[in-house]
């Protein structure tokens, strides 16, 4: 049961962290950013690391999965919302999760995001819903619509999404469309 608990509670963050789609009056999209980039110095590294996150969360709408990991490290270290580190050594388990949350929430989105960035971070605050649809780690979809507001914290380094983190916390989301959240054995 532990390791389903970890499971949903990696799946919902790392999902969440890569399911914006907007971009925000003052930026640019990750393709309009690298076709004016003509110099190394041409746009500032926060514009540049923005840039790569939307460009990840732009494609996880559209469900383009090479796309959504396409600027994500070898190695990347998941840490939710409590902190703890999960570190995963290849993109595999990642592009697995993502697979089973479109799966289960196949319009998970997120609006309202603004994107703000300082040096290797970006922080994306946005609205987020969806409605679970499709099974998950064994539980039948309610239908039931989850909606709730969140600020997702990314580490970019060279070009290179490494870390994520969230302030909510997932257990509350997914009891709120009826998920039973798994107990923790004593």
């Amino acid at each position: 049961m532990k390791k389903q608990h970890l499971l949903l509670a990696f799946a919902l963050c790392g999902i969440m962290a890569v399911s914006c789609k907007k971009t925000g009056p003052n930026e640019q999209s990750a393709a309009n950013l690298a076709a004016t980039d003509t110099t190394a110095t041409a746009v500032p590294a926060t514009e540049k690391n923005i840039a790569i996150v939307k460009a990840s969360n732009e494609a996880f709408v559209k469900d383009d999965v090479a796309g959504v990991f396409k600027d994500y490290g070898d190695t990347f270290t998941e840490y939710g919302d409590t902190g703890e580190a999960h570190v995963y050594k290849s993109k595999d388990s990642l592009i697995l999760n993502h697979k089973q949350w479109r799966a289960a929430f196949p319009d998970f989105k997120c609006t309202n995001e603004k994107y703000y960035a300082n040096g290797d971070e970006v922080v994306v605050i946005a609205d987020w819903t969806g409605t679970w649809r499709g099974d998950l780690m064994g539980q039948k979809a309610t239908g039931k619509t989850l909606k709730f507001k969140d600020a997702e914290i990314y580490t970019v380094k060279n070009g290179k999404i490494t870390a994520h983190s969230n302030i909510m916390p997932p257990k509350p989301i997914a009891e709120s469309v009826g998920f039973v959240w798994p107990k923790a054995k004593k």
